[in-house]
């Protein structure tokens, strides 16, 4: 029965995690409101999703004000609303006095801006029924300062400082929140970031389909800060262990390398 059903919105869901976050739930029994920019990408992910869920879309650019003001009620009105997918965001990478300051601006509107703006907006329904989940994709960035990544590490330096504060303030509530970090995954990021991709090794790359098994699975178990995959946990413990001025400096050689 339809009423049986749990919902779940979902950013950035016309590709990459996004998509395999939406592709997941409605397999979940979850109805879906999918959040992108593409309205042709965006409907044609919704037409084979309704094969097993009922699919909403909206067409909105989060990086704009009065797209994100739009989509907040929308996601404020949803009472049955079970998770919310902070999926949307992207990076720019190269030598940061270099970089269009207006492009920068939007990586910070879109990374933390609305990820916040919709955590605020679904909150309050979720606690009134003392259930409900959020999802902000976060990533390996986040754990150490990224030269020549700059701007892209430090929102998600925030992404997961504010998961991590919001999990502590709404212990006891039943709603839970995870911040989603994971390493290189297949997707259409690093070509819109400007990642030359064949200087990776192949046994780094994650699928976005096992990001999300990860993700969900973790979240079953109550944990705060998902990363995927064997190696990329053991880079972020090994990074923990090494002075901060040591890894700066590591991850200068390498930005300098790939992303400089």
């Amino acid at each position: 029965m339809r009423d049986e059903r749990r919902r779940a919105v979902v950013t950035g869901a016309s590709g990459g995690i996004g998509a395999a976050f939406a592709a997941r739930l409605a397999r979940d029994r979850y109805d879906l409101i999918l959040v992108a920019r593409s309205r042709a990408r965006l409907e044609a992910q919704a037409k084979r999703l309704r094969k097993e869920a009922e699919v909403a879309v909206v067409v909105a650019d989060l990086t704009d004000p009065a797209d994100l003001k739009r989509l907040e009620p929308k996601v404020s009105a949803e009472r049955r609303l079970d998770l919310l997918v902070n999926n949307a965001g992207f990076g720019t990478t190269g030598a940061f006095a270099r970089l269009d300051p207006d492009r920068e601006e939007e990586e910070i509107r879109l990374n933390v801006v609305a990820l916040v703006r919709l955590t605020r907006a679904a909150l309050p329904n979720m606690l009134a029924r003392s259930q409900g989940a959020i999802i902000n994709v976060s990533s390996m960035a986040a754990f150490q300062p990224g030269p020549y990544n700059a701007t892209y590490s430090a929102t998600k330096a925030f992404v997961n400082a504010f998961t991590e504060a919001l999990h502590e303030e709404l212990d006891g509530t039943g709603v839970r929140v995870q911040a989603l970090c994971p390493g290189l995954t297949r997707t259409g990021f690093q070509k819109r970031a400007g990642i030359d991709t064949s200087r990776f090794p192949s046994f780094v790359w994650m699928t976005p389909e096992a990001v999300v098994e990860a993700s969900l699975a973790a979240l079953e178990r109550g944990g705060v800060i998902c990363v995927p995959g064997l190696a990329n946990r053991a880079l972020v413990e090994l990074a923990g262990t090494v002075p901060r001025s040591v890894t700066r400096r590591v991850a200068a050689v390498l930005g300098r390398r790939f992303l400089g």
